[in-house]
């Protein structure tokens, strides 16, 4: 148990922690391997949306961008077993009321 990451989140609240694998702690136990690019932001209706960094283009050899370099963000929604329901290249942001959406 990681209790440095652990945060809530979701709709009805929901106690995680997240670094190689995400972890539910509250109100059900839920666990899954998730790549260190990704980060829970929210649980509604038994879905998870991870927000995912992807970088494209980049020279590990030399540790450096190349000229095809390309840095962006997806939304990862999974179910409670960790399967990939869909995906979609954009950020999540939250407007004052809690409403969510993907731009």
């Amino acid at each position: 148990m990681s209790l440095y990451k652990l945060c809530i989140i979701g709709n009805p609240v929901h106690i995680i922690s997240q670094e190689d694998t995400f972890v539910c702690y509250y109100p059900e136990k839920i666990s899954f391997p998730i790549t260190g690019h990704e980060s829970a932001l929210f649980i509604e209706d038994e879905k998870i949306y991870f927000e995912s960094w992807v970088e494209e283009g980049w020279n590990d050899k030399n540790d450096c961008a190349t000229d095809n370099y390309d840095l962006y963000y997806k939304v990862i929604v999974k179910d409670f077993s960790g399967n990939t329901l869909s995906e979609e290249v954009g950020d999540l942001y939250q407007a004052a009321d809690g409403t969510w959406w993907i731009a």
